[in-house]
Parts: structure tokens; sequence; C-alpha cells
């Protein structure tokens, strides 16, 4: 089932991946697109613009060169007619304007065959005109009178043909701006048709987009809902099976104890009466014998007493690690009292006791579990803290009962992962079999703290159910 889910997760994974990708393209193509689009719809409009505005100059200045020669011919009239210098200076801005304004219109004028036809027979027109006027200015500067008849005429005729010239380049600047126009809104439209068809794309993308984004959520929230299926289904797993291991456990250190105190017993009562039968007897041995009698051998006599003192000794001391007496028969503060005095007194190390002054009532489940608790932490400074000062420490309160042990030794890094410590695991469990907590404070070079406590509720139903097993 776990590897189903880990391979579903990666499809997962790789089809989110993948439809990503494709959307940030999709959506990076289309972003670009319509700058472009804008860019290019801007650039253009702009050209257009500016293509409109030239063609209305060069359209001015058509009418300007009309207007220039209608000023020179009105200037000359006025002379002519008047005799007046005065009319003569518009006369003269005029021509000063009109050559200048001619050069503008022939860079104005493209390269078509028919505009510069058109051009030149303007400029040749123009030329006439203005011999014309020259001629009836200089007749009149002397004295004569103005020309009439066909002179007449032909101005007439001249400034006819320069409008009709005008205006033919007038209207085919316009149909070029006409068609300029024509072209710059087509483009338009084009580019409109582009930008909301890029937008339509847009909109598609974003429907894909949330398709897409509703699709991965579903996943994602099936995938979650079978992961937490099978994480709950892993955690009711593993806690069945700690709460296996932890009744095991329970039931073996009951057993052992269970085992130690038929051992304590068989040692006490076979043991320990042969032990004292073979003392008696030696000893009654020593006294019909005699002096006489046993100075040949006494030396081994001697030793034949010791080994049987030296075994009884032995004997008591092994029922007293497997069965402690004084906590069977004082209680749980004068066997801790007894545990420190003797660690003191054999490791040379200072011990505090700090112990209630009476002895408590406690059921004897919880009493030996503290017990044997305190006794392998002692068994633990004497292996490796190298201390100097001990502090064993018991305190019961309404709620609970709390043993404290603390060193000043050497101390360790309880974080670091340690294959062997077996006692520490040791004095967890006996403090879980009743549902109390342990903790260990200790860091290198500032000693060790342990401390477990029992809640007395959880005491009282640990020892209901020890009696009732």
């Amino acid at each position: 089932m776990h590897a189903k889910l880990s391979v579903h997760a990666i499809q997962v994974r790789g089809l989110s991946r993948r439809w990503r990708q494709l959307t940030l393209t999709l959506a990076c193509a289309l972003v670009l697109s319509l700058f472009v689009s804008s860019v290019w719809q801007a650039t253009t409009s702009l050209a257009a613009l500016g293509t409109l505005q030239a063609e209305a100059v060069r359209i001015g200045r058509l009418d300007s060169m009309l207007i220039q020669l209608v000023e020179a011919e009105s200037g000359a009239r006025g002379y002519l007619l008047s005799r007046n210098p005065a009319y003569l200076e518009p006369y003269h801005n005029s021509l000063a304007t009109i050559e200048y304004t001619l050069e503008e219109i022939r860079r104005d004028i493209g390269s078509d065959p028919r505009d510069q036809e058109a051009l030149a027979q303007l400029t040749g027109v123009i030329t006439l005109k203005l011999r014309v006027l020259s001629e009836a200015v200089s007749r009149g500067a002397v004295g004569e009178e103005a020309p009439r008849g066909a002179a007449t005429s032909d101005g007439r005729r001249y400034m006819e043909t320069i409008r009709l010239a005008l205006a033919e380049l007038k209207g085919r600047m316009a149909a070029h701006s006409q068609r300029s126009l024509e072209a710059s809104i087509a483009h338009v439209q084009r580019t409109r048709w582009v930008v909301a068809a890029l937008s339509g794309g847009a909109l598609v993308l974003l429907a894909v987009l949330f398709v897409v984004l509703q699709r991965q959520f579903q996943l994602r929230e099936r995938l979650a809902g079978l992961l937490q299926d099978e994480n709950a289904r892993l955690e009711a797993l593993v806690q069945a099976r700690t709460a296996e291991l932890s009744d095991l456990a329970s039931y073996l250190t009951r057993i052992r104890e269970a085992e130690q105190q038929r051992l304590a017993r068989e040692l006490h009562d076979e043991l320990g009466a042969l032990l004292t039968a073979a003392r008696m007897d030696a000893a009654w041995l020593g006294r019909s014998l005699g002096e006489a009698a046993l100075a040949p051998c006494r030396e081994r006599f001697e030793r034949l007493l010791q080994t049987l003192d030296s075994g009884i000794t032995l004997k008591r001391r092994i029922i007293d690690n497997l069965r402690p007496p004084l906590l069977q028969e004082l209680g749980l503060v004068a066997a801790l009292r007894t545990l420190g005095e003797d660690f003191a007194a054999s490791d040379g190390v200072e011990v505090v006791l700090e112990l209630p002054a009476m002895d408590i009532e406690l059921p004897p489940e919880s009493a030996l579990a503290l017990f044997r608790i305190a006794q392998e932490a002692l068994t633990n400074i004497r292996r490796h803290a190298r201390a100097r000062k001990v502090t064993l420490r018991f305190t019961l309160t309404p709620e609970q009962m709390r043993l404290d042990v603390e060193d000043d030794g050497v101390g360790f890094d309880p974080a670091l992962p340690a294959s062997r410590r077996y006692g520490l695991a040791g004095m967890r469990h006996r403090t879980q079999m009743f549902r109390g907590s342990f903790g260990i404070d200790s860091a290198p070079g500032r000693g060790t703290r342990i401390h477990a406590s029992l809640p007395l509720a959880a005491v009282v139903q640990g020892q209901a159910a020890a009696g009732g097993q």
C-alpha cells in the first residue's frame, strides 16, 4: 500500500510539474505576443500619424505657393494702377518666398514620373507667370502704361494653369494620404483582431489553468486522504505493536522478579539450611575432637570454617540482590537509605540522602520498581560517572511519588545514539509500567540527574492488575 501511494505521489508530482511548465510557457508566449502586438500597433499608429501630418504639411506648401503667387500678382497690379511703390513690398516679399517654397515642393514630390512631370510643368508656368509680372512692373517703373490685350490674357492663362497644376498635385497627395489612412485603419483592424485572439487565448489558458489547478487540488486532497488513512493505519499498528511489546516487557519483568524471589527462597531454604548445617557440624567436630586431635589439621579446619562462613555470606548477599529483605521487611525508605549507605561505604563516594523521616507504606510492585531504578542508577554511577558526590532523593505528594538520583560525574549527551544503554531503557520501562514519567538531564562535564515519577492512581491500578495476574 505504501509503495502504491509512493508511485501515485510521484506520478501526481510529475503530472503537476509538466502542466505547470506548459502553462507557464503558454502564459509567457501570450504575454510576449500581447506586448509585441501593442508595441507594433503603437509604432504603426504613430507612423501613420506622422505620414498624415507630413502629407498635410506638403498640401499646405502647395496652398502657400498659390497664396504667394496671388499676393505677388496683387502687389504688381496695385503698383501698376496706383504707381505707389508701397505695393511693391508684398510683390518683392512674395518673389523671395516663391523660390524657397518651390524648392520645398520639389523635395516633397516623390519619384513618380507623373508627379515629376506635373512639377516640371508647374515650375515652367510659374517662371512664365513671374516673367510676365516682372515685365509689367518694369514697364510701370519707366512710366509706360500697363500691358493690355494678349499680355493680360497670358497672365490669366498662366495663373489658371498654375491653379490646375497645384490642384492636381494636391489631389495626388490627398489620394496618397487617403491610401495611407486606409492602410493604417486596416492595420489597426488587424491588430485589434490579433489582440482579441490573444486575449481569447489568454482567457482559454486561464480556464485551462483553473481546471488543471482544480484537478491538482482534488488529486492532492485525495492523496492527502490516502496518506492520512495509511498513516493512521500505521500509527495504530505501531501503537498496537508497542503496546504488545510493552505488555510483554512488563510480563517478563514481573516473571523475572517472581523468579528471583523463588530463587531467593530456594537459596534461603535449601542452600542456607545446608550451609548452616555444615557450619554447625564443623563446629561440633571441632569441639568433640579436642585440640590434640585437631592439631595436625588445625589450619585446614580453620580454612573449612572460613569457607563455610564465606559461603553463608555469599548466599546472603545473593539473596539480598535477588530479593531485597529490607524492602519487604522495613519498606522503601529504609531500603533506599541502606542502599545509599552501602554505596558510600563500598565506593568511598559522598552520598546525600534526602528521604522522608518516616517510612511510607507503598504497594510492593511500585516500591520494587523505584528501588530497582535507584539500584540501577547507582550501578551506572559506579561504572561510568567517576563521581565524588551523589544525591539520592525521594519525595511523596498526594498526586505522585518521585525518585531523583544526581551525581557530579563526567556526564554524557543523551541525544547521542547509544546501542548499549539497556539500563536506562529498563528504568524507563519500569516507570511506563505504572504510566509514570522518566527523564534524564545530563551534559558532558556537568554530571547526570535521573528522575522517575509514578502517579499514585496508576500505582494502585498497576498493583491491582499485578495482583489479578
